[in-house]
């Protein structure tokens, strides 16, 4: 735990808020109220999760309503929670995150706590994983690769019909077929797919399509899996674009333009790198081979958006790679994911998940880069 300035005030669910998981360990789908001091780390659950806490991290220390003795008529009300523990620790001023609930933050004052909000990351720490994360986050992203080999094969497996549409099984190969297959195969690795990325075609010059309908020959599939652990809680992230059938010249030239940019930018990657370099490197990549951002009728085209993100309990946190100021140290995990948009060509992204170290970078898993599928 970092050293505090002042104590720290936290609420919510730990399945919503990373910040809650990291710091407690604890799992659970209602709020619960965390304080950080300099000398402890006090969780208040609900009677009926007071054991298991304790049993999960021993190091907390766990109180409940009825411990406190709290009216019965006041211990359902999370905000006297709040007053009722600060008052038990002895705390009269605490840091709230900027999410902090208004109702609370109201209450606590009522009773003469004064609150400081604190702007930007309430848990910095968290941007640099230990040694356990990373292998959290490793067992993540070997679930997304496995599942991003059953997609390719589901589309390695399909035939061309007479106008161009995938077909398998009789029926047009959609995204929602492999997008299925994707989301079985996650389960049965104990995570959470979601709504992975199946993007054909047009479909993919918006970089967060879902995708949807039947899947064309001799056009880029956007293929974007991001699970979530059910177990730990940590993420996985990893995009793929394919070709089935015979890609057109153009396509061919995105996808070298942004194999290229990937790998100049996991290049620059280590410890010590500003993250705003990096992004520039890797956008003069994409400009040398021809492919400049532009925005046509209020609509922008090109490299949209950034170079990469953090990856943890939360699938976008810090570091940002892109214009935004940062530098990298070592135990950040970031994605490196260049991606080219035009509404006349289609889209193309490559992206890997990698573990900063103080010489370079290393791969949480490895998963082939190849665009045509035969």
């Amino acid at each position: 735990m970092e050293k505090l300035t002042a104590p720290k005030l936290m609420l919510g669910s730990p399945n919503v808020y990373a910040d809650i998981l990291h710091v407690t360990g604890f799992k659970a789908p209602d709020p619960v109220i965390v304080l950080q001091t300099r000398t402890a780390c006090f969780l208040m659950v609900s009677r009926m999760e007071a054991g298991r806490a304790r049993a999960t991290n021993p190091a907390l220390t766990v109180m409940t309503p009825e411990e406190l003795k709290m009216p019965v008529s006041q211990r359902r009300r999370l905000s006297a929670w709040a007053v009722a523990l600060l008052k038990h620790a002895g705390v009269k001023r605490a840091d709230v995150p900027s999410a902090f609930p208004l109702g609370v933050a109201r209450r606590l004052e009522g009773a003469g706590i004064r609150l400081r909000v604190v702007e930007g990351a309430f848990v910095p720490e968290r941007a640099v994983k230990r040694a356990d994360e990373i292998e959290h986050l490793r067992t993540a992203q070997r679930a997304t690769v496995e599942a991003m080999g059953v997609a390719r094969d589901v589309i390695r497996r399909a035939h061309i019909g007479r106008g161009g549409e995938l077909r398998l099984g009789g029926a047009p190969l959609t995204a929602e077929r492999v997008r299925r297959a994707i989301n079985l195969a996650l389960l049965e690795r104990d995570c959470i797919g979601g709504e992975p990325i199946v993007a054909c075609g047009a479909q993919a010059v918006d970089p967060h399509a879902v995708g949807h309908g039947p899947l064309r020959a001799g056009e880029p599939i956007v293929i974007d899996i991001f699970p979530q652990h059910v177990e730990t809680g940590y993420w996985g992230d990893l995009t793929r674009t394919v070709v089935k059938g015979r890609p057109s010249p153009t396509v061919i030239r995105l996808y070298r333009a942004v194999l290229a940019a990937q790998a100049r930018g996991l290049a620059l990657v280590r410890a010590g790198r500003r993250c705003s370099a990096i992004h520039r490197a890797v956008s003069l990549v994409l400009e040398r081979h021809g492919f400049a951002s532009r925005t046509i009728e209020g609509v922008s085209e090109g490299f949209t958006h950034g170079t990469g993100h953090g990856v943890g309990l939360e699938i976008h946190e810090a570091p940002s790679l892109s214009r935004a100021d940062g530098v990298l140290r070592a135990g950040h995990v970031v994605t490196v994911e260049p991606g080219l948009y035009y509404r006349d060509q289609g889209g193309m992204r490559i992206e890997d998940t990698v573990v900063v170290t103080r010489t370079g970078f290393e791969y949480l898993a490895t998963c082939p880069k190849t665009l045509v599928i035969r």
